[in-house]
């Protein structure tokens, strides 16, 4: 196990905590204005006891067959299909739906919605879990099983590709310590879109975990909406620097988002 690396991460300025309206952000100007860096302490979680439904994240193996996973096409027939095992064997779900959507990041700086994501966040807005549920049941009812009760779990999935990482690693939060009163609301406005997502604010009792030179046949697995009670809700992320040589090549990472559908009688 490594020694924790102590750094700065940027959180949600904590006047939004208390303020209305709902803050916005999409580019690194707005980022700037609605967050600001707090020092932290980042843990090797390598070797440590781990659980979707407890902490809420895990690493697991996934030597992938892409060949290029700049090819949308081939990343959406052969990728997807490769984590759909992975997750209903990871999490025991009934069915795995995709987001639309996956990205690709590399050391290219110059598109704001591709480049490492610099603020600790959550994909999705924690709010309103029964809502989220009944658009979810909506969406995929011809799929699932009427005679069933369904219930539902939003995943980011993390995948170094190339190269295994040496800088700018991503980090999450356990979800054991979380406070959801911490979370609050925003929009996320890239892609020319407007999607409301969350983020917290900062909190000294947030555990923060990484880890250390992940290969390409390793991928992370972490919680964004849960609505089953007693599980882990939500592991907000963010990228970070690591002290390294100059000459160290940035991180290349592919992120797919999935939703697990689990019934019951």
């Amino acid at each position: 196990m490594s020694a924790a690396v102590n750094t700065e991460v940027r959180y949600l300025n904590p006047e939004w905590k208390y303020r209305k309206d709902i803050p916005s952000i999409g580019d690194r100007a707005s980022r700037r204005a609605n967050t600001s860096k707090h020092p932290v302490s980042i843990n090797d979680a390598r070797g440590m006891p781990l659980d979707l439904d407890d902490c809420g994240f895990v690493v697991t193996e996934l030597a992938s067959t892409v060949q290029d996973f700049h090819d949308e096409s081939e990343v959406r027939s052969t990728y997807y299909a490769e984590i759909h095992d992975v997750m209903r064997d990871l999490t025991g779900a009934d069915e795995v739906f995709f987001t639309p959507e996956h990205v690709v990041r590399t050391e290219d700086t110059s598109d704001f919605n591709r480049a490492y994501a610099r603020f600790v966040h959550c994909d999705y807005s924690l709010s309103d879990t029964p809502k989220d549920r009944e658009k979810a049941l909506a969406k995929h009812r011809d799929v699932l099983d009427p005679a069933k009760h369904w219930e539902f779990a939003w995943y980011n999935i993390w995948q170094p590709i190339e190269r295994e990482v040496q800088q700018n690693p991503l980090a999450v939060v356990d979800a054991r310590s979380l406070d959801v009163d911490d979370i609050v609301d925003y929009y996320y406005t890239g892609y020319g879109k407007k999607g409301l997502t969350s983020m917290p604010v900062f909190n000294p009792d947030h555990r923060f975990y990484y880890f250390p030179l992940m290969q390409t046949n390793e991928m992370l697995v972490f919680k964004q909406l849960d609505t089953r009670s007693g599980n882990a809700m939500a592991c907000p992320h963010t990228s970070f620097n690591l002290e390294a040589p100059k000459d160290v090549l940035g991180r290349r990472s592919i992120e797919v988002r999935v939703t697990c559908a689990f019934g019951s009688n």
